[in-house]
Formats: C-alpha cells, sequence, structure tokens
C-alpha cells in the first residue's frame, strides 16, 4: 500500500457501485492517492439487499485488507464512533457526501481542499459524470466486462448488432424496494411512477420514430410479470434477465446487452443510466426526461444527467 490511500465504501446496487467507483477513481488521480475497495462492510448489514458486482470487470482498484474494514457488530460500531468524532481531528479519516434538507446531492470536489489522515475512508453516491468525465476512456476501460466474448454469444446480442436497436428501461416496484416497504402508499407511488415512465416512453417512442430509421425497441424492467403492456403502443421486445442461462450473474448480462444498443430511451434509473453511457455506439441518441416528469420521484443528485443527453 502507498502512504496516503483512499478506501471506498462501496453499497448498493451495481449501478450505484459503478458511480461511486467511478467517482473515487478520478478523485483518488487528483489527489495523487492508492485507491482500495471495502467490498464487504455495507453488504453485511442486515437492511442491505444488494451484493458486490464490480467484480465482474477488469477493474484495477485491489480489495483492502480486512483490518481496514469495519465488519460486523463491532466494525459498525466503531465506524459511527469514529464518523462522530471525525469533526475533532485536523486530519480527517472520513470524507461522506453531502446533502441538502431534500437528501440531494450535487457535484462537488470539495474533498480536495481537506486534510486528511494516510488512510481515509469516501462515502456516498457521487451520482454525475462531472467527476470522471476528465477521464472517461479510462473509466471505460475500467469498466470492461471479464467475460465479454462469453456474452456476446447470446442470441440477443445479435439481434441487438444487426439492428438500430433503442433500448428502453422500465423501472418497477421502486417504492417497495427494501426491507418494511411493502405498504399500500408504496405500492400506489410505485403504480404511479410505472405509469408515468410509461408516458414518457410513449412519447420518445413517437420521437425516435422521426429521427431513426427503422428502430427496434427493446425492453428491460426488473419484474416483467407487472409490465402492463396494453399501455405501450408499440411492438417491443421482452429481455428476460431471469432466463439468461450460464451466466453467473445475470445484471451483468442485462448491462452488457443494454450497452451493445445504438440509442437510448432513459429513465430515472442509474443502471439504466451506466447502460446509455458505456454504449460506443458513435452516432448514438440518448434522450431522457425534464424534470416536470415523474411528480413523485426526485432525482438524488442535481448533475444526474449528462448535459449532450437529448431532453423531452
Amino acid at each position: 500500500m502507498m502512504n496516503k490511500n483512499i478506501i471506498l465504501r462501496l453499497s448498493n446496487e451495481i449501478g450505484n457501485q459503478m458511480f461511486m467507483y467511478a467517482a473515487a477513481y478520478s478523485i483518488a488521480k487528483k489527489m495523487n492517492r492508492a485507491l482500495f475497495i471495502d467490498d464487504e462492510t455495507a453488504f453485511l448489514l442486515k437492511k442491505n439487499i444488494s451484493s458486490y458486482g464490480l467484480n465482474h470487470f477488469k477493474i484495477t482498484t485491489p480489495i483492502i485488507n480486512d483490518n481496514l474494514k469495519f465488519k460486523h457488530m463491532k466494525g459498525y460500531l466503531k465506524r459511527k464512533f469514529l464518523i462522530k468524532t471525525d469533526f475533532i481531528r485536523s486530519k480527517k479519516r472520513f470524507f461522506i457526501e453531502s446533502k441538502d434538507k431534500n437528501k440531494i446531492t450535487n457535484f462537488s470536489l470539495d474533498m480536495l481542499s481537506e486534510s486528511f489522515e494516510d488512510n481515509f475512508y469516501l462515502e456516498g453516491h457521487f451520482e454525475s459524470e462531472k467527476y470522471f468525465n476528465d477521464i472517461k476512456k479510462d473509466i471505460q476501460n475500467e469498466f470492461t466486462f471479464k467475460e465479454n466474448d462469453f456474452l456476446k454469444n447470446n442470441f440477443l446480442y445479435r439481434e441487438i448488432m444487426k439492428s438500430n436497436s433503442v433500448a428502453i428501461c422500465l423501472r418497477q416496484n421502486r417504492f417497495l424496494e427494501g426491507r418494511g416497504k411493502s405498504t399500500n402508499l408504496n405500492k400506489e407511488r410505485s403504480e404511479n411512477f410505472t405509469l408515468e415512465q410509461i408516458s414518457y416512453i410513449n412519447k420518445t417512442i413517437k420521437l425516435i420514430k422521426t429521427k431513426i430509421e427503422k428502430p427496434k425497441f427493446f425492453l428491460w424492467s426488473n419484474d416483467f410479470q407487472s409490465v402492463p403492456a396494453n399501455k405501450f403502443n408499440f411492438e417491443y421486445t421482452n429481455v428476460d434477465i431471469t432466463k439468461v442461462d450460464n451466466v453467473e450473474d445475470t445484471r451483468i448480462l442485462s448491462l452488457f446487452l443494454l450497452k451493445s444498443c445504438k440509442h437510448f430511451i432513459t429513465t430515472a434509473s442509474s443502471f439504466n443510466w451506466w447502460g446509455a453511457w458505456l454504449s460506443s455506439s458513435p452516432y448514438k441518441l440518448v434522450y431522457r426526461p425534464s424534470g416536470k416528469n415523474f411528480s413523485n420521484y426526485k432525482i438524488n443528485n442535481k448533475d444526474f444527467w449528462p448535459s449532450d443527453w437529448f431532453i423531452v
């Protein structure tokens, strides 16, 4: 290990993990520090519903030693104490992304002006390309798929590559995710969110048909059983990620197929965001919702959307 290091505490689903990693990778370069990943601390919590997913990419960052993780109850309590007392230190042990009263963040490099100990912990979602767009090629290389050739053997990959493919993601059950969230209010909010997405998607499809010759639409969803197909006014192809065989993690196949598309209708999803951002299609069109869409859902970072994506 170098004398000065950043330890990234990863958490949440794979799209969030990718934002955290890309931002931390860039921040480490700016601060001339080595980067390490804590791949366990957050995922061992009882309330956690996700798992570490960056092991499917050719990332160059190593995992931190166990003695620098905050595992189990003893580690949990130690981390809480250290965070609570960090304000008295001249050199900080933690940098945690700040949120406003509405729990909204924005792009900020405040950590560059702080003084930290040799090992300091970076925590937050950092959902903006502004953190890493200046090293875009490096980040794309970091997120190279390990099983690239194997994933290409999927029949949907061939369909995507030979057509003027347009990726659509429909995120369902948004407010029911996590333990203790299954309430009537959250069910209603989730259903409204789904219908608002469909309205935006249909509007964008009409626009795409005027821009792209013979578009072929591919649909991703985290719950195909509940897709209200009668609400779509176009013929679409279901990508059933739950029925992919011989792949260790279906999230990875799904993301690989997603980023292979040529054009994108993005919704409020970090997974969806990364599929569009990683796409190497030279003439890709990426559409994203305006701030008027999705009345009961807020994007968590003011700088979430890339400036060159088209607003609908």
